[in-house]
């Protein structure tokens, strides 16, 4: 959880939030989610842990690490031509994290 919450933060900011084109930030975002997805769905075969540390170690930890810029920035220390890329920072690797772990999971 640390390392991936330190490389999330990394992310968002030298490549996220300094993206030039939407497109560049869309297309990191869709990576972090799905890769986030692949380690958790990985170390879930590996450690075959129960049903609740499935969920609750696997998918919400795995949801809380897919969001590149969580605590990083302050709400209201954005400014207002900022936030449609912070949102979808925000929510777009946890998207793509749930329909990757959904997918993985009948591939297993």
């Amino acid at each position: 959880m640390y390392v991936g919450r330190k490389l999330g933060w990394a992310l968002s900011k030298r490549v996220l939030y300094r993206a030039k084109h939407a497109g560049l930030a869309i297309i990191v975002c869709i990576l972090w989610g799905a890769l986030v997805a692949l380690i958790i769905h990985g170390l879930i075969i590996e450690e075959h842990p129960q049903l609740v540390l499935k969920i609750i170690f696997g998918f919400g930890l795995g949801a809380y690490v897919s969001a590149p810029n969580f605590a990083l920035l302050q709400e209201d220390s954005i400014p207002e031509h900022a936030m449609p890329r912070h949102e979808l920072i925000s929510l777009l690797p946890i998207w793509v994290f749930i329909l990757a772990s959904v997918g993985l999971g009948f591939l297993h």
